[in-house]
């Protein structure tokens, strides 16, 4: 039974309604400090709108939403503050501040929240650039100026800034080369493991899901219909879980891993 202090995250009882569509129906999920969890499931079945209703930007119908032990619902702008310090966000368009620099980009949370003075908030600043994988001379630059990749790297700099407990990413791999979505993967896994955060990730992309994730939430009929590690999800009998997952694109890319292909059962191309 986990205690108090392993849960990151837990939703009970969750109904997103909009008029008579129903998206989310008595959803139940748990998410376990140091864990990376990806957020899956089809067309219409809520990802995001779960991820926004976690950050606390969409109230739900119904249920409840608890997160480091805060109810998301009850916290008052005092106590949603105190979790903006505890939490960043990599949104899937990167959000960056077109007429900021990248280093006012990044800056910015720490200028609204913190209040430091201006040679820590540099020194910050450069640190969270040099963790994602920048120079100082990215920092003079204009979004503007930047790659698919560079965007990525620099809004997931930003959401270190604050230096959070918890990484909420909303498909941080869309729009990039398998090069750089590899390099990506590489670079949340080596922060995840330095800095011990928990990472939730909204994503479809499989490659990433596989390599990058200890627990997978497969959203389906309104609900999680599967939760845990790769490998019991995966023996979950579902059909999206068997579409998405053990399709031909999927087996390919477990065929890939093999641990994981060998825990489940496919091996070679006959993708059984």
């Amino acid at each position: 039974m986990k205690t108090k202090e392993e849960i990151a995250i837990e939703i009970r009882g969750l109904w997103t309604q909009f008029g008579s569509h129903v998206v989310h129906k008595d959803l139940d999920l748990t998410i376990r400090r140091g864990e990376i969890v990806s957020i899956v499931g089809g067309s219409g079945s809520g990802k995001t709108t779960l991820l926004r209703e976690i950050l606390g930007l969409q109230k739900p119908a119904r249920g409840t939403v608890k997160v480091l032990g805060i109810d998301i619902e009850k916290a008052d702008a005092a106590t949603m503050r105190k979790l903006d310090d505890k939490w960043g966000v990599l949104f899937q368009q990167g959000a960056l501040f077109s007429a900021l620099s990248v280093f006012d980009n990044v800056a910015l949370p720490l200028r609204e929240l913190r209040g430091l003075p201006e040679s820590l908030i540099e020194e910050a600043v450069l640190l969270k650039l040099q963790m994602a994988g920048l120079t100082p001379n990215d920092a003079i630059k204009m979004p503007s100026d930047l790659s698919g990749g560079m965007v990525k790297r620099v809004a997931l700099a930003r959401a270190l800034s604050l230096e959070p407990d918890l990484l909420f990413l909303d498909e941080p791999t869309a729009g990039l080369d398998p090069a750089l979505s590899d390099s990506f993967v590489e670079l949340i896994q080596g922060l995840h493991d330095e800095l011990g955060l928990t990472v939730v990730m909204v994503s479809h992309d499989l490659d990433t899901i596989l390599e990058l994730s200890t627990q997978i939430a497969v959203l389906a009929d309104k609900k999680v219909v599967a939760s845990g590690p790769p490998e019991e999800v995966l023996k979950v009998r579902h059909p999206f879980i068997e579409d998405f997952f053990l399709g031909k694109r999927g087996s390919k890319v477990i065929e890939a891993l093999p641990e994981l292909s060998a825990e489940i059962g496919i091996r070679g191309n006959d993708g059984k």
